[in-house]
Formats: structure tokens, sequence, C-alpha cells
């Protein structure tokens, strides 16, 4: 993969972001994700979506053509207990070209993530036993306009540390089916340079409030950053 990438959380996403600018040149990848989750979130909280990925999927594509989308479903076994990142190591979807090669060597970095972000996935507020959702994003940004993404969703009762990506969950944590979706889009610049004013002003200060960093990878090795700085 690209010898260098500073990694972010985007609200609930976890973004990769080629080079030591990467902030500024795929600033389009960063905004659409981040308008995405909030439009997706408010729709659910408001009974307007069902289904928060197709909510956030329907302001993507309003953006970004997709070249690949899956859609995968299964229960846990009985077996002993395993990771979100365990369950989808042998899922991924042509893995073996440039692209998916260098978004496996992504994902194991989720298993290390600072443990004070508190923006990975949907966390609630409280450590109450209630059933609960549970929203996994990550995105590597291979250029600027063109990215792969993953998607976990799932519902359980076990109470979520800081970094689900790593968290162990038995089957009888796992309430009904795991959802795993995954995407691979190029940005339409036709479309967005239509949008991105109207995107910038639909963010406002939003952008700052949702955005931290969380390490960079260089040459395969991730360092974390102390306490998830602010950008």
């Amino acid at each position: 993969m690209e010898q260098h990438y500073m990694v972010y959380a985007v609200r609930g996403a976890v973004v990769a972001l080629p080079g030591a600018n990467g902030l500024v040149t795929c600033s389009d990848v960063v905004k659409s994700c981040l308008l995405a989750q909030l439009v997706a979130s408010k729709k659910v909280q408001m009974k307007l979506a069902v289904d928060w990925y197709d909510a956030y999927l329907r302001v993507v594509d309003d953006f970004w053509i997709r070249s690949l989308k899956t859609q995968q479903y299964f229960s846990l076994g009985p077996q002993n207990g395993t990771s979100p990142l365990e369950w989808v190591a042998g899922m991924m979807v042509n893995s073996n070209d440039r692209p998916g090669q260098d978004f496996a060597a992504f994902l194991p970095h989720l298993a290390h993530l600072n443990d004070s972000v508190g923006a990975i996935g949907e966390l609630p507020e409280n450590t109450s036993p209630a059933l609960q959702e549970v929203r996994l994003l990550a995105i590597l940004a291979l250029t600027p306009t063109s990215i792969i993404s993953l998607y976990i969703g799932f519902q359980t009762r076990q109470v979520l540390n800081a970094n689900p990506w790593s968290q162990v969950f038995r089957g009888e944590d796992v309430v009904g089916v795991v959802c795993v979706r995954q995407a691979r889009a190029n940005l339409s610049e036709c479309l967005y340079a239509q949008a991105r004013e109207a995107v910038d002003l639909k963010l406002g200060d939003k952008l700052s409030d949702n955005l931290s960093r969380l390490g960079e990878i260089v040459n395969g090795v991730y360092t974390p950053f102390a306490m998830g700085g602010r950008s």
C-alpha cells in the first residue's frame, strides 16, 4: 500500500488518507463521508429511514460512482469469541488486485487504534446492557478520488469497549445477523463540483467537531497519536 497514510476518525468512520497532506488533498473524501453520516443518523433518529447504511449510501451516491458493491449476512456460531476484524478476514472481495491488497493491508491496523478515541463506531453514552446498534465503517482513500470502504453492522447487549473493531464477541453476544457491506467508488468531479459549496455550507463547523487524528501508517507500521488529537 501507499508508504504513508494519515488515519482519522471522521465522526463514526475510520478514514485513512494518503500522504502527509491527505486532509487537504482528500478533503472531498472527508466532507462527503461526514455529510453522509450526519444525514443518515438524523434520518434514523427521525424514523425517516430504517437502515442507517442505506441512508448513508443514498448521500454518498450523489457524488461517488460505485464500481463494486457487495452485501453479506451471517450469524456467529458457538465457537470461541472473535472480533469484527476476524469476521471479515476471509470475506474481502477482489482482494488479489492492487487496491484489494492495499485495503487488506490496512484492515489489521484497525485493531491498534487509540483506545481513547470514542468516535469509532456508534458508541452509546451509557454502559447499560440494553440492545444497541453497532456500526463500524472503515474507508481507505487510494487517491483523492478513489476509495474502498467496509461496513459492519450488528446488534449486541454487550458493553462496548473504546475500539469495537478488535473487541471479542461470542455468538450469544450478538443478537440476529451480522451485516457486512463492501464498496469501491470513484468521485464524480462533475457531480461534486455542483454541490461542493452546498456541502461546505451544510457542514459549517461540524467538520472540526467530528474530526480527530488517530495515527499514521508509515511503511506498514501504525503509530497512534496521543489521545486522538483534534485536527
